[in-house]
Order: structure tokens, then sequence, then C-alpha cells
């Protein structure tokens, strides 16, 4: 049911009954009213004088002159301003004049202007700035994407009518990273970038894609990219993540911890980023070459360094086998512990495939990463990981009631054999 029509409704029956109540008063004050209280008025003056008379004349002999003079004078009086009788005429009625006359023919002018103090100002703007619509489910829908793929289809569709939107043709490159289809991404940062030629956070975006399209490797363009960012922005965190990493690959580790203590000094000290480039820092220091923190070089293990990756399978309990959608999407993602063995931070690698392909082997690296800031190489010593799968309907990277999920035990980065079983359905 289209919900814009009882929404019309109920605004219509509101301001029926603010402007009921705020209008009666005005247009119930007619003249008729008014003498109504004039008369009142009038007989309790009379009565009050009636009471003074009366004071007066007790001291007064009945014969006296002053006692019939007074009566006379009270008599006139009562004669000149008693209220007109309730069946007299009214076609004998004195023409209204005065301050309540003039209140009179003022109030209907009052009550057009309070009506339309009340009716114009808010429709006009409700007309300009309101949305209505948006209870409409269909129009809620087309603004609330079900999924990251939904997202960028509507983007694209937004930005073939506005191309001029460097906002959106930024949130369209983030977006295809995030997908992992690093062409797209860097074709939308390349529009963005020749929208805002200045904007240093894209020249870093168009970078990291083109790397992780050559192979995740920062030579040639991508490192002058990132120079020209940090001449613009000194402490943009992710120019300065991949300046540090290009100097590790390039055997220059007095660079990359000159770049990455600048990083930290711009961080959160409580945040997981933070911890990640003091273990980067504390493996220099003793003497240990970290593997790249960002797309800079496909990691290569060194003698006596394990390989930074996952290996394993992902199971799904028979049990459950009734409710699976072959065609619901799965997610394969690896994610660091806190010391409560809870995860903790971004996650580090993910695959993204369909339900249908269950069981599945998987291998989970720096290929797989969602940030150059969060990857399995860029673990500290002794870091410890979990790897989660997920079957989603909706396709939605937050987990949804109904969603199967399971989780391996804790690991260590280099692990092999690592067994994840679907087991539990999300509430």
């Amino acid at each position: 049911m289209n919900l814009l029509i009882p929404l019309y409704g109920l605004l219509l029956l509101l301001a029926a009954c603010v402007f009921t109540y705020v209008m009666r008063p005005l247009w119930r004050r007619t003249s008729a009213g008014r003498e109504g209280d004039a008369d009142a008025i009038a007989l309790s003056v009379l009565r009050e004088r009636r009471r003074e008379l009366e004071l007066a004349l007790a001291d007064l002999p009945t014969d006296s002159p002053e006692r019939r003079a007074a009566l006379a004078e009270f008599a006139a009086q009562t004669e000149q301003d008693r209220p007109r009788p309730l069946n007299a005429p009214t076609a004998t009625k004195r023409p209204a004049s005065g301050p309540d006359a003039q209140a009179a023919r003022r109030n209907p002018w009052l009550a057009a202007f309070v009506a339309a103090t009340l009716i114009l100002p808010p429709a006009v703007l409700y007309w300009i700035s309101g949305t209505p619509e948006a209870v409409d489910p269909i129009v809620r829908s087309e603004r609330e994407p079900a999924s990251l793929e939904e997202l960028v289809a509507t983007l694209r569709e937004r930005l073939k009518r506005s191309p001029e939107q460097v906002e959106g043709w930024q949130l369209l490159g983030r977006s295809e990273m995030a997908l992992g289809r690093v062409q797209e991404a860097q074709a939308a940062f390349e529009r963005a970038l020749a929208l805002a030629p200045g904007d240093a956070q894209t020249r870093v975006d168009l970078a990291d894609a083109i790397a992780q399209g050559q192979g995740s490797v920062l030579t040639g363009r991508p490192i002058q990219l990132i120079r020209e960012a940090l001449t613009s922005d000194p402490k943009l965190p992710k120019a300065l993540a991949l300046a540090g990493a290009y100097e590790i690959s390039q055997g220059n580790p007095a660079g990359a911890i000159a770049h990455w203590r600048a990083l930290l000094a711009v961080l959160p000290a409580d945040s997981p980023q933070a911890a990640q480039i003091s273990g980067y820092l504390a493996n220099i220091e003793a003497g240990r070459t970290p593997l790249a923190a960002a797309p800079s070089a496909a990691p290569q293990p060194t003698p006596g360094q394990p390989v930074s990756s996952l290996r394993g399978r992902v199971e799904l309990d028979p049990a459950l086998s009734s409710r699976l959608d072959p065609g619901a999407t799965l997610f394969v993602v690896a994610r660091s512990l806190d010391d409560q063995g809870r995860p903790s931070g971004p996650p580090l690698a993910v695959i993204r495939t369909k339900a249908a392909d269950l069981p599945l082997s998987f291998e989970l690296d720096d290929r797989q990463a969602m940030s150059p800031m969060a990857r399995l190489s860029s673990l500290p010593p002794g870091a410890r990981v979990a790897v989660i799968a997920r079957v989603s309907k909706s396709a939605d990277a937050s987990v949804k009631p109904g969603d199967l999920q399971g989780r391996s035990g804790t690991v260590a980065p280099g692990s092999t054999g690592v067994l994840v079983r679907i087991d539990t359905v999300a509430e």
C-alpha cells in the first residue's frame, strides 16, 4: 500500500485541528457577543449604584427634599443606562461606534492574517524542501541499497545524470575497491582527480588502485602520486602508510621509519592501526624488516619468516543444509583477535563468492586485503587471528538475522589446515 495517502490525510487532519483551535476565538468574538458583554457590565454597574443609593438614603428622612432628588437622579440614570430587553427588536438598535465597533470590523481581517500566517509559509517551505515521498517503500528501497553492489549500481546511475560530483566518483572508487574490482576503481578515481586535481586523498586512492592492478607494486606512477599527495598534505595517513611500505620494498628502512613515525603521530593512540604501525617500527628497530604494510609489493617470504597467509577449508554443517540458498553470498574473512579472543579491528582479508561453492578451500593473504593499513602481513609478532565464514542472502557486509555463520579456532598468521564449520544461525 502506498503510504503517501494516509500520510497526507494525517497531515491534513492535524492542520485542521490546529487551524480550528487558533481561529475559533477570533470568529466567535462578534459584535453580538460584545453587546452581551456590555449588557452584563451595565447591569452590574446599576446594581452597584443601587447599593450606594441605599446606603446614602438610610440617614435621610423619608420626606426630605434630598431623598427625593437622589431617587429622581437614580431613576434618570437607570432609564439611560439600563440593558436592552432580550425581546427588543434589533432594528431599533443604535449603530455600533467606538473601539468595540472597530474591533468588530477588525477581527475578520485579523483572522484572515493569522490563517495566512499559519498556512502559507509552512506550505511554501515544504513545497521547496520537503520530501513526503520518503515514506514510500519504493523510494526508500532506492535510497537504501541492500548491498555494496547495489550501492555501486545506484552510484553509477546517479553519476550518469550528474557526472560533475567529485564525492560520487570518490565513493564509487572506494566501493569498487572494496569489491576487488581495481580497474573500475582506478577509472573512478581518475574521474575524481580530473574534477579535483588538488585533492590529496584522491591521489592516494588512485595510487592504491593502480598498485593493486599491477601486482601490488608501488613503483612508477603510484609512488609519484603518493609523493604529490604528501606535498599537499604531509599528515595524510594513507599516504604516509603507503610511502613507508614503498621504502621497505626499496630496502630503505630508515625512510620507512620516518614515514611511519609521522603516521603514528596522527593516528589515535588506542587504534588498531597505531598498534600495527608500532609493530612495524619494533620490527625494524629489532633488525627485522617487516613485510609491506600496503600494496607496495607482493609479500615475498624471507628465510626463517613465516608466510603471512591462511589456508584451510570452509564446510557447512549438514544440519543447516536445508537452509542454504546456493545463490546467497559467502564471505570468508580473516580477523585479528583481542586479548579476550574477540574479533577486533577491520577485516584483514576477505573472499567473496557464492554459497554454491561450499565446501570451499581458501587461501587468505594480502591480495584480499580491504585496507592498506589492515593486512595479514602487517600484524605484529605474536598476533592471533580467526577465520569467519558467513552465508548472507542480502549480500550485505554486516550480519543480518538468518545468516548462516561459523568460525575457526584461534590461529597464527601463516597457518594451514584451518577448518571453519558453518554451524550457527545469526539472530
